[in-house]
């Protein structure tokens, strides 16, 4: 869940400046970078708090990947990045996607400590953090070159902007989003404090 919602936000990430000047604001690029940023911190905040309201953090990452399939398939179902310029519904949707892909990208970072704690208990959460976090490190990779790679193959990869080779970008990480949420929903178990506190 963590590899794949890492690797679908880097993959959008690295193709951002490349998106924004497809819906015409090339122009706007360094300021919609700073407001996606924004999202990335706020993301991390406002996601790990809602999940100790809830003291529940895979509803979380329930909640992280469904928001995102839904921005991501309306953008696909729009095309919104090859259609967005001039188009002032569609440009508000292509943001809001880049927008909450970055808040879910944190908040899903933010909440790993917490729901590995929750399962795995205090007691083996260095360890197992630490793999975690070489998921991380592998998203890290995979994720700009998965970008790269379609946007290579697909659309008009030797044109300055490739709308068509983005899109694709936006199925791939839809299809990612989708087993995510698959594995969130039917892997990992909802935990019972009560009862591991009954059974210590």
């Amino acid at each position: 869940m963590f590899y794949i919602n890492i690797t679908c936000g880097l993959a959008l990430i690295s193709q951002e400046k490349q998106i924004v000047s497809c819906i015409g604001l090339v122009g706007s690029a360094g300021i919609i970078s700073t407001v996606s940023a924004i999202f990335n911190a706020g993301g991390r905040l406002g996601f790990s708090t809602w999940a100790d309201y809830m003291k529940d953090r895979n509803t979380i990452y329930k909640m992280i990947f469904a928001i995102s399939i839904i921005c991501t398939g309306l953008v696909i179902v729009t095309n919104g990045i090859g259609k967005g310029e001039g188009n002032i519904v569609l440009i508000i949707l292509v943001l809001a996607l880049l927008f909450m892909v970055n808040a879910g990208y944190g908040g899903g970072f933010s909440n790993v400590p917490t729901l590995l704690s929750d399962h795995y208990g205090m007691g083996s959460i260095s360890a197992i953090h630490g793999i975690t976090l070489s998921a991380w490190a592998f998203a890290g990779l995979t994720g700009n070159q998965m970008a790269t790679f379609i946007t290579s193959h697909f659309g008009t990869p030797d044109a300055a902007l490739n709308p068509e080779g983005y899109q694709m970008v936006l199925y791939v990480t839809c299809a990612l989003y989708f087993v995510a949420l698959l594995l969130s929903l039917f892997l990992v178990q909802k935990t019972n404090k009560k009862e591991k506190k009954e059974a210590k």
